[in-house]
């Protein structure tokens, strides 16, 4: 899940290694496996959407 930033001015400062290390530790400490997958497939989408952005941006 996403933060949600509290102004639409204020810029998200997350790469690639913070998303992989959070994901990481909450998968880790996730209930069940399937929810640490469910972790790990977030951590993707976000990866993806932040090379999107990145790309889309130049």
């Amino acid at each position: 899940m996403r933060p949600v930033l509290a102004r639409p001015e204020q810029t998200q400062t997350s790469s690639i290694p913070a998303i992989v290390a959070d994901a990481i530790r909450r998968a880790a400490l996730a209930p069940s496996e399937r929810a640490a997958l469910d972790i790990a497939g977030g951590a993707l989408v976000a990866v993806a959407e932040l090379a999107r952005v990145e790309v889309c941006l130049g």
